[in-house]
């Protein structure tokens, strides 16, 4: 009984999980989730399209990730970008899947397709100023329902819902030493049901500062919100490159507290791994792993 209630309220807490994710790849989990200033290469299609207009080579990123350790969540994610002098574009796919306690059925399936871009508008010796978006379409499919008898004979047909989103995001850099990024997430105000099922998908601020005092340090700060909501979640993270093959991440955020740990390993200049993990005080440990490919 305590397993069914379990599933049921994660199945509710991810109802809408493709737009209310803050710590969906190995780095933003490995850092808690402090990556809006710093969102890294092709997984900025996920934290802050702005960033796709520095990239320089195509890219596939590629990663499954284990929610507090239970093996009835299965989410994972496959983007790619590809550099143009019309701005860089990305295309990105997540899933995530609920399992019955049987594990023979999903009680709810969820994707979203994404297309990103980022342009830069503003780029000299001593600064940049990027902009970007992402254009997202949700799918929702929810399963059958058991009814009152128990064996689905009495109970709601299984359904599908569409939603589109769109997401904004900003990135200025000064002397490669400071950046701040901003980035919002369903600025349109998307909604899925009708009458009196209407529900409106979670809109998002992030805000970001990220500190870079050398070549191999650099470190984060991040302020998170949901638009409606007083709670204010403030997160801090910092990568640490030791040399071109390894690079080691941590963060911390506050309300609710976590704690991040992770690493990226490039054994060719072509190929990186990246494995993060992320721990609170009541929940079991978050998992990823990640594999990404530049040509």
């Amino acid at each position: 009984m305590k397993k069914i209630f379990l599933i049921l309220s994660i199945n509710i807490f991810f109802a809408q999980v493709v737009t209310d994710l803050s710590f969906q790849t190995s780095k933003s989990i490995s850092m808690a989730g402090a990556v809006v200033s710093d969102p890294g290469t092709v997984e900025s299609v996920f934290i802050n399209p702005a960033a796709l207009s520095n990239i320089t080579d195509s890219e596939i990123l590629f990663g499954t990730t284990k929610y507090y350790s239970l093996d009835f969540i299965n989410y994972s994610y496959l983007s790619f970008i590809h550099p143009n002098s019309y701005g860089n574009i990305g295309i990105s796919f997540q899933k995530l899947g609920v399992k019955s306690p049987d594990y023979n059925n999903y009680l709810s399936f969820e994707s979203s397709l994404s297309l990103s871009q980022g342009f830069s508008l503003l780029k000299d010796r001593n600064s940049s100023l990027d902009i970007g978006y992402s254009f997202n379409i949700f799918t929702l499919k929810q399963g059958e329902s058991a009814g009152v008898s128990g064996d689905g004979s009495d109970g709601l047909s299984s359904q599908t819902i569409y939603a589109y989103g769109i997401d904004i995001g900003l990135l200025s850099n000064l002397r490669n030493k400071i950046q701040i990024g901003a980035f919002i997430k369903n600025i349109n105000s998307p909604s899925i049901g009708k009458g009196s099922s209407l529900q409106y998908l979670p809109r998002k601020l992030s805000i970001g500062f990220s500190y870079i005092p050398n070549e191999n340090l650099r470190t984060h700060f991040n302020l998170e919100r949901l638009l409606g909501y007083e709670d204010l979640h403030f997160r801090f993270g910092f990568e640490y490159i030791f040399n071109e093959m390894f690079a080691l991440r941590s963060g911390i955020q506050m309300k609710p507290n976590c704690f991040g740990l992770g690493f990226k390993y490039s054994p060719l200049d072509i190929l990186n791994i990246s494995f993060g993990i992320m721990a609170g005080p009541v929940m079991p440990t978050t998992q990823n792993i990640e594999l990404g490919i530049s040509f």
